[in-house]
């Protein structure tokens, strides 16, 4: 760094550096070597500066000189060496466009700016502390060299500096800090071809970006957040004079560490300023009795939505193939800041209700069904939860009987059942599946260990019934409901088709809380996969969009009319009142909503999944560690939340259900009323029904068209078969266990 002429010796006196190079030295000086060592050794030394600076000096006056100068850099000390490319961090938004996180490596930031971004104080102060003449002179000051360099002879110490901003630049991106004379020289002739190649302008810009300022800052704008709070544009004169002296000894003049020596060093810099006219003794006089307050250090490190950002971090890294902490991107994302807000407030709110029932941790995915944008993402419950450095949206856990969504899809896809057909909700084991060898007998009860006899696929669904969800699952053939998972977006079920067992659809295999909030988006977009992306655009810092356009239409993964009967049955609140009661959390006023509840038989993991066509939320309660709950369900646990977000989310707004696709019709069977795909009749199937028969056969509806889900609705009739032994109506509970396999 320049020396300025003039410095209190009282500034080193307090670092303790100058002294100590003094006395390193003294030993030299006391072994009396031969008068002419000291000669000889400073010839060897500024002999090839001056032939050098020489050069220089000529070359700034002839074109001649210069190509010479330029040619001897080539041929003799070497081509001229790549720019060291600097890390710089990456700036994150939301979609409204306000600042979410910086993103850089772990204690440093360096956030390059244009120097029209930055005060006029920080440029004054940082030209009049390091380089006085730096508008009006070349690359290099022959004689601040020469006069450094005889000093390093006389006191026996490395070469020092004397450096001019385009020397310190070139130093920074080219170079090495080695005090050796080849390092100096190569300096040289690297400055003159910055000279050559920049304008003044353009030095001081990468200069102010490339130079550290200790406490992890590299850069100006770095510097004042990490300081001071603010933007590299807004400082003042007196938090420019103090940054400007910081890069002479960032770590020595720490002002968070070092304040007193950090006051020193500003006092010096605006006297800089003054002998430099660019501000009067008492611009100087109030600069320096302005009380300076400083920020915590932590500004750069600033990071609204942590888990949301893990995951943009990951998605980038797959799509464009860069580290995000070191690419200096600018990052617009799909979080909506007010839904974000939201959901981390009941989520938070939640869980805190919940801690008697031993509950520390909470979850929540909201997302846009057509466009897969992921509008709120909540990894935890707060900061200081157990668990909180884990994102328990993305950790797979077990869904409970959310998982039902794929096996009943799978079943009306395949024309195995409708959601007219009649299963047998009874005591039900399997020979197999159960005990912890898994030879044991799989015993399925349900949640309320009530039974319901006989009830249409309706409402096994609506009211989360294991046993006939086991008896569809195993009818339509595990292997094809994992099938139908996968191409929904699951990617944990990894393992061969035949390795799952009964219990598959019980929720017993983890799934990430996204993934299932992300097939949910299938059903509330008529069939259509929309894969869930975090990122809307992604620029480097000459503002060139680097992210692919997103040209590919979601994928049709599911027919249209399979999810068109999903909701029918889902939306319908008379369809779970056995076991949920009637207008539950999972009815929403004014709105039209599809909602599935899971609970683990354990009672370590709630979740509760529910959408329309514009929003899609899943919620988790739980704990990161896996203890088990205490009392929870879906219902109770995690469907609050969701009731909550959803019910403010989409105040105001229509539903937009569509309607009945042209391969669907309403019929009436066993006195009820639903809707079947063309080509399937619902029948009496024994594996479903345990080989009862009802008399009565399917009829077309007398009304055969509808315009939203739960326009009609498979509702008990006095004409249905009765059960074996009619239970009372259970008190609402949550969805069905999941025993384990």
């Amino acid at each position: 760094m320049a020396q300025l002429a003039g410095r209190p010796p009282t500034l080193n006196r307090g670092l303790g550096a100058r002294p100590a190079q003094r006395r390193a030295r003294e030993p030299l000086r006391g072994r009396h070597l031969p008068r002419w060592v000291l000669p000889l050794v400073g010839a060897a030394i500024l002999l090839p500066l001056l032939a050098v600076l020489a050069l220089l000096v000529l070359a700034s006056r002839s074109a001649i000189a210069a190509g010479l100068s330029l040619g001897l850099l080539d041929n003799t000390i070497g081509q001229l060496p790549e720019t060291r490319p600097l890390p710089a961090d990456s700036v994150v938004f939301d979609r409204s466009a306000r600042l979410l996180a910086y993103v850089h490596p772990p204690g440093e930031s360096r956030l390059p700016v244009s120097l029209d971004r930055t005060s006029p104080w920080i440029q004054k102060a940082t030209v009049d502390a390091e380089d006085r003449n730096f508008w009006h002179e070349g690359a290099v000051d022959p004689v601040r060299i020469l006069a450094a360099a005889w000093h390093d002879v006389r006191g026996g110490g490395p070469l020092q500096g004397a450096s001019t901003i385009t020397q310190q630049l070139a130093k920074v991106t080219y170079l090495n800090s080695a005090p050796t004379l080849g390092r100096k020289i190569r300096e040289l002739f690297v400055a003159r071809h910055l000279e050559e190649s920049m304008s003044k302008q353009q030095i001081l810009q990468e200069y102010l970006n490339d130079i550290p300022y200790g406490h992890g800052a590299t850069g100006i704008q770095a510097a004042a957040q990490t300081y001071f709070g603010v933007d590299a544009s807004k400082l003042d004169l007196a938090q420019s004079a103090l940054l400007a002296g910081l890069p002479d000894a960032p770590t020595l003049l720490d002002p968070l560490v070092h304040p007193d020596a950090a006051k020193q060093r500003q006092r010096v810099v605006l006297q800089a300023m003054v002998q430099a006219g660019d501000v009067t003794p008492e611009q100087a006089t109030a600069a320096m009795a302005e009380p300076l307050t400083y920020a915590n250090g932590n500004a750069v490190n600033m990071n609204l939505a942590p888990a949301f950002v893990a995951r943009v971090k990951a998605e980038l890294a797959s799509t464009i193939k860069v580290d995000l902490a070191t690419a200096g991107l600018r990052v617009m994302t799909t979080l909506d800041p007010a839904l974000q807000e939201l959901a981390e407030q009941n989520v938070a709110k939640q869980v805190q209700a919940l801690k008697d029932n031993d509950v520390t941790n909470g979850a929540l995915v909201s997302m846009d069904p057509a466009k897969g944008e992921v509008l709120a993402y909540v990894g935890r419950a707060g900061s200081n939860v157990p668990g909180a450095e884990i994102d328990m949206a993305a950790v797979p856990r077990q869904p409970g009987s959310t998982f039902k969504l794929f096996t009943y899809s799978t079943a009306l896809a395949q024309h195995k059942v409708t959601m007219l057909s009649p299963v047998l909700d009874a005591p039900f084991s399997l020979p197999t599946g159960g005990g912890p060898s898994g030879m044991s007998p799989y015993v399925v009860e349900d949640y309320s260990r009530l039974y319901h006899g006989i009830v249409p696929v309706a409402q096994a669904l609506g009211n989360s019934l294991n046993v006939p969800a086991v008896k569809v699952e195993m009818y339509t053939g595990i292997p094809n409901v994992v099938a139908t998972a996968q191409a929904l977006g699951v990617t944990t079920l990894d393992k061969p088709p035949q390795s799952y067992t009964a219990s598959l659809t019980l929720g017993a295999y983890p799934v990430p809380l996204w993934e299932m909030a992300q097939a949910a988006a299938v059903l509330a977009n008529s069939g259509k996969l929309q894969p869930a992306r975090f990122v809307l655009s992604a620029k480097d810092g000459g503002g060139r969009e680097l992210l692919p356009q997103q040209s590919q239409a979601p994928k049709q993964v599911l027919d249209p009319a399979v999810a068109f009967i999903m909701n029918q049955i889902l939306s319908d609140d008379s369809n779970r009142v056995m076991e949920f009661g009637s207008r539950s959390a999972l009815t929403l006023p004014d709105h039209t909503v599809s909602a599935k509840t899971g609970t683990t038989n354990d009672f370590k993991d709630n979740m509760t999944i529910g959408w329309t066509p514009k929003l899609v939320t899943a919620t988790w309660v739980g704990n990161a560690d896996n203890h088990a709950m205490r009392g929870t369900t879906g219902l109770t646990g995690a469907a609050p939340i969701w009731h909550d977000v959803m019910a403010q989310a989409l105040a105001g707004k229509p539903d937009d259900w569509p309607g009945p696709p042209s391969n669907v019709r309403q019929m009436s069977f066993e006195g009820k009323q639903g809707w079947v795909l063309e080509g399937t009749t619902p029948s009496w199937i024994p594996e479903l029904t345990g080989g009862a028969r009802g008399p009565a056969s399917a009829k077309p509806s007398a009304s055969a068209s509808a315009s939203a889900p739960a326009s009609s609705s498979a509702s008990p009739s006095p004409s249905a078969p009765p059960s074996p032994s009619p239970p009372p109506v259970p008190k609402p509970g949550g969805a069905g266990p999941s025993p384990k396999p």
